[in-house]
Parts: structure tokens; C-alpha cells; sequence
């Protein structure tokens, strides 16, 4: 038999059966009535603003702790009265997703300049340069290692007018660590990945831009010429030291291929250390997201199944499947339709439900801040299609701010 009871919020441990009074739509749990298994519930339990909550004595497990008394007792409310306000979930969603993703924008436009800065002077002063590079990747690795559960990405919208060169550096350094502690790596083995990430491109510092964004195609003359970028780059980091070979060795690398195919030795399978070829395989994801030349981009989906194809062939099997794991069936910045007809932007990668990101609607006549974020984890909907970016009209691309170069930054759980 039944024997329940309110008690504080404050007071519920794992264990406890809780019943809570209000339907489904109004808390973010698959069920009303459960268990607490973990303090993560017990953390959205308290974060739902209600004093006390029914307790089932009977079915509930809780060790160690003592008989529970009643604090409100079980009888039906008089009219007589105040009625209980509820707190709304909805909006403490929407306003924990807005918070999280602003924390993102803010994480990587904060690395931007800085970074931008210790690169481009990296000859002039590198003692101060490398010390900024090495903090920057220290401190996200450090986030990412004191980090508990599931780590996805957001897409970050609001850089302006950055250098392609110095944002394609910072995606490849954010996805590289995310895959490496995905991977089970060490801390120190997680922060190398972050900057190898950084510096895999910096010989192309000395490439003209005429040559490395060409917006036509390019000779066979300024094909070999962008490929001494890898040389150049090498050379640079081993004349200044910095970092350990390994991290070096990745400039020189990255562009190596599992079949023998790639440049500027033809190595092949393990010939290639791990670090380089985890840096070729997110270095060629973010290229075809934003060329350089800034033509012929693919929709991060297509990008997937081509990283499929190429899986064994080109690029490392095992890291090929982690990236599309931490990224995502549907990766931050795509473009899809919902199953009521609704275009969305993916905005975040939820790794523990792959099919189920968290996308901005397309609202005619609206800013995106003021849109709802809709959670498909916690939606009816389903994603039904991808969309191209040309299929769409000048309205809806300004919408979706896809003149912007799309960066990833992490998405942690509880910020």
C-alpha cells in the first residue's frame, strides 16, 4: 500500500520515489513518478522551485538515513488556500541553453585575438607567443579533463570578420581534444592534441593569399607552392622549439594519407604517428566546411559521408568514427527540417542522443534571440532532411547567420 508524503526539497536523497505533482510537460524526466538514481536528478529536482515534494515511502531505497517524518501533511488543499504557482521549465530550459551557448561565443571570441596577435608575431617575439598559445590550449584542456559526463559542441555565430586561416586553426584545436579525450588519452597526451591543433597550418602564414585563397583554380605551380606550407611550418616551430616533436611533427604531417596517397613523404598506416593522423582527419572536416578560397563548401553532412567513404583509405578508422561521434549525426550548423516542416539550425551536438540535437526554428518576421531553442531530447519532433544552404532565401540565411564562418566550442554540461 501507498504511503506518501511531502517532504523538503532540500531533503531528498538517491533512492527516494518521488511523485511529483505536475504532468510531464512541466519538468524535463521521461516519467512523473521515479527513483532518484543519481545527484544529477536530485540537482534538477531542487533546481525546479518547488519547497516539497510527495515522497512514496514504500517503494522508495534510501540507506543509511533515517525514518522520514512528514512535514506537510497528505490532505486535500482547502479552498481557503493560496494556490501554488508552479515554476515554468520551459523557460529555465531556454534560459540555461541561451546562457550556455553565450558562454561559448564568449570562451571562443576571447581566444581570437590574443591568439591572433602571439601567431602573426611568433618570429618577433616567441617566447611570448608560444607562452600565449600554450595557455590558451592549457586552459581548455584543463576544462575538458575536470569535465564529468557528456561533452557535445555549439555552434558559435557571433565572430565577425575573423581571419579563415586563425578560425579553421581553433576548430580543428577544439574538435582535436574533444576526440582525443573521447579517445581515453592522458591530459598532457589531450593537450598536445590542442596544439598540434593550433599551429598544424602556421606555415601557411608564408603563403601569399593570393595563392592560398585563390578563388579560382589553382596552377600546378601554386599547388606545389601551397604544399610547402607543411615544410615551412615545420621548420618554423623546430627553429623556435616549441613544444614537444610530436606536436611538431604534426605540421609537417597532416596531410600524410593511411593508402600512401597524401604529402610530402607518401607514409603510410602506422607509419603516421597517432597525433597526426587524428589532426589530418578534423583538419580535412573543417576544410570542406570553410574552404579557404571561401567556394564550394559542403553541408556538414555531406562532410560525414565523405569522411565515411574515405574511412581506411585515407584517414584512420577508429578517429574517423570518434569525430562523428563528438560532432554528431547532425552537426552543429546544419541545416535540417523537422518533422512538422519546420527549417532549423542545429546550434548543439548532444553526444548521449545523436538524432536529438538542440536547433533554432526558422520564425518569418523574428530575430533569433527571441526564438524558442527546441530541445528535440524534450520534443515530439523529429529531424526528416537536411537542407543545403542554397535552397535557401536571403531572408533565412541572414536568419541563420550563414555568412558567418560557423566555430565550435564546447558544450558542458551544468554551466
Amino acid at each position: 500500500m501507498s504511503q506518501t508524503t511531502s517532504i523538503p526539497v532540500e531533503q531528498l536523497k538517491i533512492g527516494h520515489y518521488v511523485v511529483l505533482p505536475f504532468g510531464w510537460k512541466n519538468h524535463p524526466f521521461l516519467f512523473s513518478s521515479f527513483r532518484i538514481k543519481d545527484n544529477e536528478q536530485l540537482k534538477i529536482l531542487r533546481s525546479l522551485g518547488v519547497k516539497n515534494i510527495p515522497v512514496d515511502l514504500n517503494k522508495s531505497m534510501v540507506e543509511d538515513s533515517e525514518p522520514l517524518e512528514a512535514t506537510i501533511p497528505e490532505s486535500p488543499p482547502s479552498e481557503a488556500e493560496p494556490e501554488i504557482v508552479l515554476p515554468d521549465p520551459h523557460k529555465a530550459q531556454q534560459q540555461a541553453a541561451r546562457r550556455s551557448i553565450r558562454q561559448a561565443e564568449r570562451s571562443f571570441s576571447n581566444a581570437i585575438s590574443p591568439l591572433r596577435e602571439s601567431l602573426t608575431r611568433l618570429n618577433l617575439k616567441p617566447d611570448e607567443g608560444l607562452a600565449t598559445v600554450a595557455e590558451l590550449i592549457r586552459n581548455a584542456a584543463a576544462t575538458l579533463n575536470a569535465t564529468e559526463g557528456s561533452i557535445g559542441f555549439h555552434l558559435v555565430r557571433s565572430v565577425r570578420n575573423g581571419d579563415p586561416l586563425l578560425l579553421h586553426s581553433l576548430n580543428v584545436a577544439f574538435i582535436a581534444m574533444l576526440i582525443a579525450k573521447e579517445a581515453g588519452w592522458e591530459p598532457l597526451a589531450i593537450q598536445d592534441a590542442g596544439l598540434a591543433g593550433l599551429v598544424h597550418d602556421i606555415g601557411e602564414l608564408r603563403i601569399p593569399t593570393q595563392v592560398s585563397r585563390k578563388r579560382t583554380e589553382l596552377t600546378t605551380a601554386e599547388t606545389n607552392y601551397l604544399k610547402m606550407h607543411v615544410q615551412y611550418g615545420y621548420e618554423q616551430l623546430t627553429q623556435l622549439k616549441a613544444f614537444n616533436p610530436a606536436v611538431r611533427q604534426v605540421a609537417l604531417q597532416h596531410h600524410e594519407c593511411q593508402d600512401g596517397s597524401g604529402y610530402p613523404a607518401g607514409l603510410k598506416g602506422d607509419d603516421i604517428p597517432l597525433l597526426s593522423r587524428l589532426i589530418a582527419v578534423v583538419d580535412y572536416y573543417e576544410e570542406q566546411l570553410h574552404p579557404r578560397n571561401g567556394l564550394g563548401s559542403l553541408h556538414p553532412n555531406q562532410v560525414i559521408a565523405g569522411l565515411y567513404k574515405k574511412a581506411g583509405k585515407q584517414f584512420d578508422v577508429q578517429l574517423t568514427q570518434l569525430l562523428i561521434k563528438v560532432l554528431g549525426i547532425y552537426p552543429p550548423g546544419s541545416l535540417v527540417t523537422l518533422s512538422d516542416n519546420t527549417l532549423a539550425l542545429v546550434m548543439s551536438s548532444e553526444p548521449s542522443s545523436p538524432l536529438k540535437p538542440m536547433v533554432l526554428p526558422y520564425e518569418k518576421g523574428r530575430v533569433p534571440e527571441g526564438v524558442d531553442l527546441i530541445s528535440l531530447q524534450n520534443d515530439e519532433r523529429t529531424i526528416t532532411g537536411i537542407v543545403a544552404s542554397d535552397e535557401l532565401n536571403s531572408q533565412q540565411i541572414e536568419y541563420f547567420g550563414l555568412t558567418k564562418h560557423a566555430c565550435y566550442y564546447f558544450s558542458l554540461p551544468h554551466q
